[in-house]
């Protein structure tokens, strides 16, 4: 059985119990193991291409949470407090006692490890581990399955080798892609259009990868239904390059993302230098709708079920008061207030389209490949689709100029 602590002292009164002239160092485990190594856009080619792979994570679940490689399995060998209490060890005690306490932590998870690997059934793929760096985790993690009858290979430099390639990738002097942009108002469904076409056509959703909305109150949609926030601007761009990814493996050879209209910044977050200039020139199709359909879906976006929205839009209100007072006025304001501690979410948002987004939010002056009405999710799919498709040939950026 793993030991539990409640506390630094009991920790500590653990680890002095250690006979630090018996216990195996990590390097002495594994020394008779002979690990073998993938690089990192091997591995991405495997993704694109195959099937038959079995990442695993070796990292903790609030590493993984944050940020992870495309259809990796997380089975951390050390859970977030164990990690933390072997840390503490290690940098005020003892390498050796550090080592031994994340044996004892990693082998008790042996039967769920095998529960894993046989629900996925491993035998018949390439499994593939990888830690942070590729050190001690991924080591011990591929022991744990090499021991069990399977072979494995590290990813070389762990995770921080996805991250140089994203780093490489959007550091490039062009977006390799060509974009076509979805542009509308506040509450047309351009966000809603990007999610039904996914598996039609290459998409990405730069507010999926930030989890926000793209405005002052834009993490409230994901907030009332229960998201965890992105972590930092690296998390950001980690999952704008892995849904490049993704679309590879579904659709091969991609030439052209659908992506939708926005601002420099998602929420708190930059979009990649080259990939914004690349949409300020990308060709755009607009979107328009009634404004009964545009306010009835930013209520069910921003308000959700029982209107539990109410109290973050508050909040925001009051923190943003002045800005909104200097954009709209303090009688509009003191309205805008008032209608939400009524709970008519109604009338909050009606006003707040026609007195604040649609003044703030202009049109842009591109040149339009076509504009659609969004009144039937489904007839408006089909449209874009008709576009797209007539465009598979021409290089889109040359219909702007």
């Amino acid at each position: 059985m793993k030991p539990e602590f409640n506390d630094t002292r009991e920790l500590f009164d653990y680890v002095r119990k250690y006979d630090l002239e018996k216990i195996k160092s990590l390097d002495k485990i594994f020394a008779g193991y002979e690990f073998s190594e993938i690089e990192i856009q091997e591995l991405l080619g495997e993704i694109i291409k195959s099937d038959n792979f079995l990442i695993l994570d070796a990292r903790s679940e609030k590493e993984f949470e944050e940020s992870a490689i495309p259809y990796s399995i997380n089975f951390p060998v050390l859970t977030n407090t164990e990690r933390k209490n072997v840390g503490i060890i290690f940098n005020k005690y003892s390498a050796l006692a550090a080592g031994e306490l994340a044996v004892e932590f990693a082998e008790p998870k042996i039967e769920k490890l095998k529960k894993l690997l046989t629900d996925n059934n491993a035998g018949a793929k390439n499994i593939y581990i990888h830690c942070w760096r590729g050190g001690g985790r991924s080591k011990y993690l591929s022991k744990m399955v090499m021991d069990l009858g399977y072979k494995v290979k590290i990813l070389k430099g762990g995770f921080k080798s996805y991250r140089r390639v994203v780093n490489e990738f959007f550091n490039q002097k062009e977006f390799p892609y060509e974009l076509v942009e979805l542009n509308g108002l506040t509450g047309v469904g351009k966000t809603e259009i990007i999610n039904s076409l996914k598996n039609n056509y290459p998409v990405i959703d730069l507010e999926r990868s930030a989890r926000h909305f793209s405005s002052l109150f834009g993490f409230i949609p994901y907030k009332i239904r229960n998201y965890k926030p992105v972590a930092n601007q690296s998390a950001f761009e980690n999952d704008i390059f892995s849904q490049v990814i993704l679309n590879k493996k579904i659709f091969g050879n991609v030439s052209t993302f659908l992506i939708e209209s926005e601002s420099k910044k998602v929420g708190d977050f930059y979009i990649p230098e080259i990939l914004y200039e690349k949409l300020l020139k990308a060709s755009c199709i607009n979107i328009n709708v009634n404004i009964e359909k545009r306010i009835n879906r930013i209520i069910n976006d921003y308000f959700g079920s029982d209107n539990i929205g109410i109290d973050e839009m508050l909040k925001i209100l009051n923190e943003k008061e002045r800005v909104f007072k200097k954009e709209l006025s303090k009688v509009k304001f003191e309205e805008l207030k008032s209608d939400l501690e009524k709970g008519d979410v109604y009338e909050f948002t009606k006003s707040m389209i026609q007195n604040y987004y649609d003044k703030k939010y202009k049109d842009k002056g591109k040149i339009q490949l076509a504009t659609i009405n969004n009144e039937t999710l489904e007839t408006a799919k089909e449209e874009i689709m008709e576009i797209l498709k007539k465009l598979k040939n021409v290089h889109l950026t040359e219909l702007c100029k």
